[in-house]
């Protein structure tokens, strides 16, 4: 019997601790609206996807530089350049990771843009497709 007046006790509680929690929290943490949700996931996929284009440019430009601007891409620690880039250069320019970086020059691969030099290991790097 004790039991069962515990476990009454109990639900009677959490149902008014929650109530009152609704009816106080502040307008700003009170979850949003679905449209406003879906509003922000667009912003932030549009941004997204604008800073990636924003990078790909920028590594395109960097292999129209490399041989005009050695000193520049040697400020940016990027001095192993084969007369192209690696994705090492690509993570040490951006600070991102080897993945992301790989991501960037996929796709400009896939873009027929540049073009990968070696399969494997240290040895690859990418060009730009004259």
């Amino acid at each position: 019997m004790f039991y069962i007046i515990l476990v009454i006790v109990a639900i009677v509680s959490f149902l008014i601790g929650r109530k009152s929690v609704t009816s106080t929290t502040p307008e700003s943490l009170k979850p949003k609206y679905k449209e406003e949700l879906v509003q922000m996931r667009k912003e932030s996929r549009e941004a997204l996807t604008e800073r990636t284009k924003n990078r790909k440019n920028k590594i395109l430009y960097l292999l129209n530089i490399t041989d005009a601007n050695s000193e520049e891409l040697k400020a940016c620690g990027i001095t192993d350049n084969k007369n192209g880039i690696t994705s090492e250069n690509i993570e040490r320019f951006f600070d991102i990771s080897n993945a992301t970086a790989r991501k960037y020059l996929n796709e400009l691969e896939d873009e027929g843009k540049i073009k990968q030099i070696g399969t494997t290991g240290p040895d690859v790097y990418y060009t730009l497709i004259q």
